[in-house]
């Protein structure tokens, strides 16, 4: 038995009159503001066998990257900043909380996939079906948006994302689930528009995290946010998305052909934009790009033209476990920038990724002398 009712599609966010779409309403509270309460007392009970210490618990006051609720409405969280093992069932003092969770997820129908936050903490959620009843998995991001050189990135990496912001092209960055992907670019676009100002605009299915609001001192940076699926599909999404004119654009997850076509397209256009995708390697996530854009134009070589040409940078990234921080993890990266480099962009036209290896290599060095991998 099941202790979620069924869910239907239905909107979270509300309307924009002059384009019909539907964008998140989360402006009552700028994620950049906002900072979660220091809690050691709490953050160490949950490390405890006993769990007793703690009455009426709240989870926002907890570090753990993923909760689970299972149908018959048990909670278990996962990556816990002091406890040892990978998941721990959420102690008893926090039953409360887990039960005003599921009555808010209850009060209304919901998507598949959605955006839900609870005491001013953003989750995104996705639904499982399992033989028992639904139950749901909720990722936390971090919250606030982290700066980008607090994420474990390599200096001379941090500073070359930045530089692209004065250029165009696609960044790329890839791994596996749970990775850190979407962290590094929001972190990433963060910085662009409150340093660099401008338009940005998100399209997302569903939104991660609500970000949309006024960036900089001065209130130079608009960041919009579009829910792809509320606004009628991805393609009405991006047409609607470019009136407008922005300078930056982050699409997300690249899983649809209809997705990898509009980031290459937007990028050869002018465009910074930002987006993820499942990879364990450089090589390994271009040739997937690849693929998927591939799949809708039906041409191998007309992908590869076309990635050439609109590639700025591709990063792997993982996160692996720190074994002197209990519940903690690495960040572990490497990169390839294009920049003007034109044997690179040849070595993808041509199909030649094996070939790769060895910029990569070289790149790495560089990075770790302090130095840009290539000019820009």
């Amino acid at each position: 038995m099941s202790f979620f009712k069924s869910s239907k599609p239905k909107s979270q966010f509300g309307s924009q009159p002059e384009t019909g779409l539907q964008v998140p309403c989360i402006n009552e509270m700028p994620l950049h503001q906002y900072q979660p309460p220091p809690t050691p007392m709490v953050q160490a009970v949950i490390a405890d066998a006993d769990h007793s210490q703690v009455v009426n618990g709240k989870l926002r006051d907890l570090s753990f990257s993923d909760l689970m609720l299972w149908p018959d409405g048990r909670g278990f969280l996962r990556h816990v900043v002091g406890y040892k093992g990978p998941i721990i069932a959420v102690p008893k003092g926090f039953q409360d909380d887990i039960a005003a969770i599921i009555a808010a997820i209850n009060s209304e129908t919901r998507d598949k996939e959605f955006f839900f936050r609870h005491d001013d903490v953003p989750y995104r959620v996705a639904r499982i079906d399992t033989i028992d009843g639904s139950g749901y998995f909720m990722r936390r991001p971090k919250y606030p948006i982290p700066e980008l050189n607090s994420l474990g990135l390599p200096t001379a990496m941090a500073e070359t994302l930045l530089k692209l912001g004065k250029t165009s092209g696609l960044v790329l960055i890839a791994g596996a689930t749970g990775s850190g992907k979407s962290t590094t670019m929001y972190s990433l676009l963060n910085q662009l528009v409150t340093i660099n100002g401008d338009i940005a605009v998100a399209v997302e299915d569903p939104p991660e995290i609500p970000v949309q609001g006024i960036y900089g001192d001065k209130g130079q940076g608009l960041w919009y946010q579009i829910d792809a699926h509320t606004a009628g599909g991805f393609e009405t999404a991006m047409i609607a998305a470019m009136r407008y004119n922005p300078r930056y654009i982050m699409l997300g997850e690249i899983r649809a052909p209809k997705v990898a076509n509009e980031a290459i397209r937007a990028a050869v256009n002018g465009h910074l934009v930002l987006a993820t995708i499942h990879g364990s390697s450089i090589p390994g996530a271009i040739m997937a790009l690849q693929q998927i854009a591939a799949a809708s134009s039906g041409s191998q070589e007309l992908a590869r033209s076309i990635l050439a040409d609109g590639l700025a940078a591709v990063i792997q990234q993982e996160l692996t476990a720190d074994p002197e921080n209990p519940g903690q993890r690495k960040l572990q990266a490497e990169m390839l920038c294009f920049g003007n480099e034109h044997g690179l962009r040849a070595k993808i036209r041509g199909g030649k990724l094996e070939h790769l290896s060895s910029d990569i290599e070289a790149q790495r060095m560089r990075i770790q002398r302090g130095q840009l991998p290539v000019d820009i």
